[in-house]
């Protein structure tokens, strides 16, 4: 019998037989190709392997997958509500604080903003005022000239 068919009769994975022959060096012939052939000693074996590894559903069911009591599933359920609100506080509370961060950033941002623009009123006027006077600033005083160059000045 080769594993595919082996599998259906253990209702199991191809793969799983092919770990549980080689995890527990049941001893089984195998092909020109290498694949797996099984004998009935061989599947005897495998549904012992099952049997240990995977048992039956009808055996005793474990405490956890018993179903809680009315009570304990309140208790539960109560539980996982206050957890759930004190987490809406925290995220509240994170909320303000990035809030209030931000605005404060952006209270700097407004006031570097503010002195920028003082500065550039200031800069405006005084080149307003240079508009109005403009020889206030640029006079320079004027050079006497030499009596040499006196005498090469063409006059008009």
């Amino acid at each position: 019998m080769k594993t595919k068919n082996v599998a259906e009769v253990l209702q199991v994975a191809p793969k799983t037989v092919q770990t549980w022959v080689r995890k527990y060096q049941i001893p089984v012939k195998t092909n020109d190709r290498g694949h797996y052939l099984y004998d009935h000693n061989a599947i005897d074996r495998l549904q012992t392997v099952k049997s240990t590894q995977m048992p039956e559903e009808n055996g005793p069911v474990n405490e956890r997958e018993a179903k809680p009591t009315y009570e304990e599933a309140e208790k539960r359920m109560d539980d996982i509500l206050r957890r759930l609100d004190h987490l809406e506080n925290m995220i509240e509370q994170k909320a303000d604080e990035v809030v209030s961060f931000q605005l404060l950033k952006h209270r700097q941002e407004l006031d570097d903003v503010q002195c920028s623009l003082a500065a550039m009123e200031k800069n405006l006027k005084d080149l307003q005022v240079e508009k109005i006077d403009p020889e206030r600033k640029f006079e320079c005083p004027k050079k006497e000239r030499g009596k040499l160059a006196n005498m090469f000045l063409f006059s008009s």
